[in-house]
């Protein structure tokens, strides 16, 4: 059973539920089958139909809905409106991680980027608000990641729609808190099997971008991101990785919990590499990201040992 709800709207808005890429987390459609279960009135939107089927067959409300497509989000608000009075809580999950080097990723891509991971859920966020604060009752839960807290080489566009997400969801909090709106992040750890390429043509790279200059990088990108594929053992780096049904169920608390935390931090290496980058310093970080994750100078000293 849920737990008790200090808001008047039972109803819940989850955007990303119904991605169709096959490089999804998946953790909206878990989150929504559990508040579901669990007596919410769960609108599950995505902008897939057949990505939404699953939930459709299960008895959930779902919804098409693309966060860069206004009139979509519009729509789906002023249903849940007239049948609720307002949204009680809207679950901003909707992301894709653009995959691509500074140099070689278009400016198109880079927006549209930005318009499905930032400028889609502050759309989608202030055309709720106002019936929040009708009804002087709502929460906001904003899906970060903790690429949030630091960028890697190869993912910096994806990454700074992250650090921009954290810095609207503080200041948003702290302009709706005395209108009895809260608003919590969630920063899970890597998800494993969400954004997992499992080949150089899994990454969308931009076409027209330069195949050589880092060709032997985006080789060693995806080879370093296979410890994180969805398997039952998982080895090395991806035993630190969460699941997307533990992330789930964070979510959920989220949701439900009477008062939620600003931030829920989820798994070993969100929680420690956040102070550990103040302890070590900016160049011993530098370092440490370099000896770590994947970046074009490694890429080559592995290829040159083949």
């Amino acid at each position: 059973m849920a737990e008790p709800w200090p808001g008047k709207s039972r109803a819940v808005l989850i955007t990303g539920c119904g991605s169709s890429t096959g490089l999804s987390s998946g953790t909206g459609q878990r989150a929504a089958r559990m508040l579901h279960e669990r007596g919410w009135d769960v609108y599950a939107t995505g902008r897939s139909r057949e990505g939404l089927a699953p939930l459709t067959e299960a008895g959930l409300n779902t919804r098409l809905l693309d966060v860069t497509d206004e009139s979509s989000m519009l729509e789906t608000v002023s249903e849940i409106e007239e049948r609720h009075g307002s949204v009680g809580v809207l679950v901003n999950n909707a992301a894709y991680s653009l995959n691509g080097t500074f140099l070689d990723t278009p400016l198109s891509s880079v927006r549209h980027q930005f318009d499905t991971n930032l400028f889609g859920l502050v759309k989608l966020t202030q055309l709720v608000l106002p019936g929040m604060i009708a009804a002087r009752s709502g929460r906001i839960v904003m899906m970060s990641s903790i690429f949030a807290l630091f960028a890697t080489a190869g993912r910096g566009y994806y990454e700074a729609t992250k650090y921009a997400l954290e810095a609207v969801s503080d200041s948003l909090r702290l302009e709706v808190d005395h209108l009895g709106i809260d608003v919590a992040v969630i920063e899970p750890s890597p998800i494993r099997g969400g954004f997992v390429p499992t080949s150089v043509t899994d990454l969308g790279l931009a076409e027209g971008s330069d195949p050589e200059l880092y060709q032997e990088f985006w080789k060693y990108f995806v080879d370093w991101h296979g410890a994180y594929r969805e398997v039952e053992h998982p080895r090395g780096r991806g035993r630190t990785a969460i699941t997307a049904d533990g992330a789930a169920r964070v979510l959920v608390r989220a949701v439900e919990a009477p008062t939620p935390r600003i931030r829920y931090r989820i798994g070993v290496p969100v929680r420690v590499l956040s102070p550990m980058r103040s302890l070590i310093g900016e160049r011993n970080w530098d370092r440490f990201v370099r000896a770590f994750f994947p970046t074009p100078a490694k890429a080559l000293r592995v290829a040159e040992r083949r």
